[in-house]
């Protein structure tokens, strides 16, 4: 099984990709729209980002009717990172030194 993790952080590499996850995490859901506006770029371009958002499952999308509203899949989100720093060893170590 090819390993997950570059695929993440090539992800996540992506400024305009990391600023549509901050201000999904400030906000319950928001519409391409509304994502448009905040990060000020057009809407063909964040629907691309989205997209690949949505393949790793880190966003969620909601539809109703005509649009779609997309939130934050945190729970996605720390259990890919948390497999990465138990990956490197990391998760390992801060448990050990809480305990």
């Amino acid at each position: 099984m090819p390993d997950p993790h570059p695929t993440l952080f090539k992800a996540l590499s992506s400024r305009s990709r990391t600023r549509i996850l901050h201000f999904l995490s400030e906000h319950e859901e928001l519409s391409v729209d509304e994502l448009t506006q905040l990060v000020k770029l057009a809407g063909p371009t964040v629907s691309r980002h989205l997209q690949v958002l949505r393949m790793l499952d880190l966003v969620k999308v909601r539809v109703d009717a005509q649009n779609r509203f997309y939130s934050l899949n945190e729970e996605q989100l720390l259990r890919r990172l948390g497999a990465f720093l138990e990956y490197v060893g990391i998760q390992t170590r801060i448990t050990a030194e809480e305990q």
